[in-house]
């Protein structure tokens, strides 16, 4: 009979229908728990970045202020010889002689 057929067909179609929905509930839930472990790896990394920039920055700063300390040393030293080869010395410190003209 064509009305067994239909109803076997709709059957069908229905079991069709069901297994796909129950496939696309599985597969939603595994894309939202991928989408969750991948927001927290964003999450950490973001803060990794953040942790190791301010480290950097503040490295940079130490770096600067010991460059810095460098530079101003070196300027002294530099100013000190300069001062003693304008007085007449040689350059080095306590021979007290002074250099003939």
């Amino acid at each position: 009979m064509d009305v067994e057929r239909t109803m076997e067909f709709i059957l069908d179609q229905l079991a069709q229908t069901a297994a796909l929905q129950a496939k696309m509930e599985v597969d939603l839930d595994r894309r939202e728990k991928l989408g969750e472990r991948t927001d927290r790896r964003l999450d950490r990394a973001i803060r990794l970045a953040v942790r190791e920039a301010r480290a950097e920055r503040k490295r940079r700063q130490e770096l600067d202020a010991r460059l810095t300390a460098s530079h101003r040393h070196l300027e002294e030293t530099v100013d000190r010889f300069l001062d003693s080869m304008r007085r007449g010395g040689n350059g080095s410190q306590g021979n007290g002689k002074e250099q003939e003209t």
